[in-house]
């Protein structure tokens, strides 16, 4: 059995401070729970059950060989698991119509590392709108968006390119459709958007559609990357 101690502000459902503590995966936590694999405090917990700031969590978990891939996904799919990389999640997500990097793992400490907004780790993506980009755009996505649907934080940086129809962004953040409904709001049609990189690792020389196992070097730079020691 491992134990942990519990840390946070307030009340927090065991399955999400697991997941959060990068000990396992929110959906393999509550097989966990469910398998009567988690006490707090010693007592025996069950799905639903909260933990307070001091609890003693002990779990016992099927130790399995961690993982960590990269994926070109193509346009069109779907991002979810991935043939050959059983057990690995994506971290975080691109939406159906766009293309480009993931990384997948089953090691939660790097997803919580590349998720958490407080860690800010950058992530790069190339547009093709099918209006001309001016200055102001520029100007704006520097000083961050506000749409009916969310607050999006100042661009890292933006390049315009191809007679003013190509861009290419850093952000931090990773909110849903952030890219799309930036522009949108700025009355940018989005023809196709790519993620061509992810911290230090970059989707030149993927194929689309076939993982890519890191080797141990990469895994350094990874966990290097997420300051993971």
């Amino acid at each position: 059995m491992k134990t942990i101690k519990v840390k946070t502000d307030g009340v927090t459902r065991l399955n999400k401070y697991l997941s959060t503590s990068g000990v396992v995966s929110r959906r393999n936590a509550d097989e966990l729970i469910k398998n009567g694999l988690v006490t707090i405090n010693d007592k025996t917990a069950i799905l639903g059950d909260k933990v307070n700031d001091g609890d003693t969590i002990s779990f016992k978990k099927i130790e399995t060989p961690l993982t960590y891939a990269l994926y070109y996904k193509p346009r069109g799919e779907v991002t979810g698991r991935v043939a050959g990389l059983p057990g690995c999640e994506p971290v975080g997500r691109l939406d159906k119509e766009s293309e480009g990097l993931l990384l997948y793992t089953n090691d939660y400490r790097v997803v919580d590392a590349v998720l958490h907004p407080i860690h800010a780790r950058e992530k790069e993506y190339e547009v093709q709108v099918r209006e001309k980009t001016t200055p102001r755009v520029v100007t704006l996505l520097k000083r961050g968006i506000k749409t009916q649907e969310a607050t999006y934080s100042p661009v890292k940086s933006v390049h315009i390119y191809g007679e003013g129809r190509s861009i290419r962004i850093v952000i931090t953040e990773g909110k849903k459709h952030e890219i799309r409904r930036m522009l949108n709001a700025l009355n940018l049609t989005v023809l196709s958007l790519k993620r061509v990189r992810i911290m230090s690792f970059v989707s030149h020389g993927l194929k689309a559609g076939s993982p890519h196992i890191l080797s141990q070097k990469q895994k350094d730079i990874l966990l290097k990357d997420c300051g993971i020691e």
